[in-house]
């Protein structure tokens, strides 16, 4: 699961007719765009701009609102699929999926890591989701 923290009611949207159709979302999972509608992030993902804020199933052919939160500037406490180390504070790691860092990969670079939570079998980091620059 990701989580954001200290985040405040001025950064939630409402995105009209703005998800996938046929598709599933889940509060707190990250979303990326695609052909204009709003899906979960998978591995591939180069850029987290929104997260479910509510539940939406979505069913053929159709597009539902979504509330979401715009994540620019909001710290978020992450699952990863390995042990975390201090050595990844100040690196940048990819996505799993939608809810889960991977923190053994860097090519999308989606993620900033600023802090490891707990020991390093908990698998839990603090840090942002960061613009694509390439």
């Amino acid at each position: 699961m990701i989580t954001p923290l200290r985040y405040d009611s001025g950064k939630l949207v409402t995105i009209k007719s703005g998800t996938v159709s046929s598709s599933t979302i889940t509060k707190f999972d990250v979303l990326d765009w695609a052909s204009g509608y709003l899906q979960r992030a998978t591995s591939g993902t180069t850029e987290v701009r929104l997260m479910a804020m509510e539940d939406k199933v979505t069913g053929s052919a159709a597009h539902e609102d979504i509330v979401c939160l715009v994540l620019d500037g909001v710290e978020c406490e992450v699952d990863t699929t390995d042990a975390t180390a201090v050595t990844q504070r100040g690196t940048y790691v990819d996505l799993t999926d939608h809810d889960t860092i991977n923190n053994g990969a860097s090519s999308t670079d989606v993620f900033y890591v600023t802090e490891m939570v707990g020991a390093t079998t908990d698998k839990k980091l603090r840090g942002y989701f960061v613009h694509n620059i390439a």
